[in-house]
């Protein structure tokens, strides 16, 4: 079942998330073609995650004329100092997914959320390419 964050703030499954992600972790979404080249506006941007029965929808916005959405803020878990390199410190994983007619179907990502940290999440769109009935030449 979809739902929207602030209806999920109202279950009880909604305590324990935001206990286990006490912080906030903010992501910047870059959307080009032509590697880097070209920035793609009106880029349909939904961040999600499956919480329990839940599919809980964190964001849901579109790039500016850059190809950019700024400051998107996620709750994550608090970021604590390890003493050992080999320990990654602990974060939350969200479902971004990346939506514009006219190019390839949906991109999906894993974003890895860590509290007081801001991460950049670039996305590549590549035009689509139609080909009529096979005729690749055109004629």
């Amino acid at each position: 079942m979809i739902i929207s964050f602030e209806d999920f703030k109202k279950l009880d499954e909604y305590q324990e998330f935001i206990k286990e992600n006490p912080d906030i972790g903010i992501v910047k979404v870059q959307v080009f073609t032509a590697y880097g080249a070209i920035p793609i506006a009106d880029t349909d941007i939904l961040i999600s995650k499956d919480i329990g029965k839940y599919r809980v929808v964190f964001f849901q916005g579109r790039t500016d004329s850059s190809g950019i959405i700024s400051d998107i803020k996620l709750p994550a878990p608090l970021t604590e100092t390890v003493a050992d390199p080999d320990v990654l410190p602990q974060y939350t994983l969200y479902n971004l997914s990346a939506i514009h007619v006219g190019y390839e179907s949906i991109k999906q990502y894993s974003i890895g959320m860590f509290g007081g940290v801001k991460i950049i999440q670039y996305v590549k769109l590549n035009p689509e390419i139609n080909v009529n009935d096979g005729d690749v030449n055109g004629d």
